[in-house]
């Protein structure tokens, strides 16, 4: 799908890491929606040099709408979701039935602000394999209602797709760092939540954002944390 004004940009940082830069990636690939990527890597020069003009709030991800620094910036991923909903009405960033619509949102908006205990303990790491590692009883408690907030979706809202609301949208997108956050640390799920988990691992935009963070070598130390930086 291309835009019909001026073309798009997407600022993200490391994929292996940057699960807020993940979730409008794996969105506009999804839908098909054309654009191009501008990766900074974090604690690089590049970054340092960079920055500034291309990210109005000092962080990623920001999509822009011509010219990347030049152009008109939307930043943090719930207002580019959004944006992107105004810019492509007919792509379906969000479900067209109403409470379909809401309950999306309303799934968006509490990863958004909540579960701080299990992005704390078990930070975004594609690449490596913690088994067991983060799990304590806040971590448990979110994970169990991140396990029911799929399930109630899909049975409600998931008809005959294989996605929260049926087809692939902005509460997938969000939810897909978490889907290979419970593969790094081995969390395992049933029934439902299984289901839309493999799902969403196998979507073409998740699939195509994994494989190239899995290639990333850089250690970020404050998002490493059980293991010790290379020598």
């Amino acid at each position: 799908m291309q835009a019909m004004g001026a073309p798009l940009t997407l600022v993200i940082g490391n994929k292996n890491y940057s699960s807020w830069s993940m979730r409008p990636w794996v969105l506009l690939r999804g839908l098909e929606i054309a654009f191009r990527e501008r990766q900074l890597k974090f604690h690089t020069q590049e970054w340092s040099d960079s920055i500034g003009g291309l990210s109005p709030s000092g962080m990623v991800p920001v999509l822009w709408e011509g010219e990347p620094g030049g152009g008109f910036a939307t930043w943090d991923t719930l207002a580019i979701v959004e944006r992107l909903h105004e810019l492509f009405p007919n792509a379906k960033v969000w479900p067209s039935d109403a409470q379909a619509r809401a309950r999306a949102r309303s799934l968006c908006a509490e990863f958004h602000s909540g579960f701080r205990a299990f992005r704390g303990a078990m930070p975004m790491n594609i690449r490596s394999r913690y088994p067991g590692r983060g799990m304590n009883p806040d971590v448990a408690k979110e994970i169990g209602r991140i396990q029911a907030l799929w399930t109630e979706a899909r049975k409600t809202f998931g008809g005959k797709g294989p996605f929260l609301f049926g087809a692939f949208g902005a509460a997938d997108a969000f939810y897909a760092p978490v889907a290979t956050r419970f593969v790094t640390y081995a969390v395992e799920l049933k029934g439902a939540a299984r289901e839309y988990q493999q799902a969403l691992l196998e979507s073409p935009g998740v699939g195509a954002w994994s494989a190239e963070a899995v290639k990333e070598t850089e250690f970020v130390a404050e998002d490493e944390p059980y293991a010790t930086a290379p020598r």
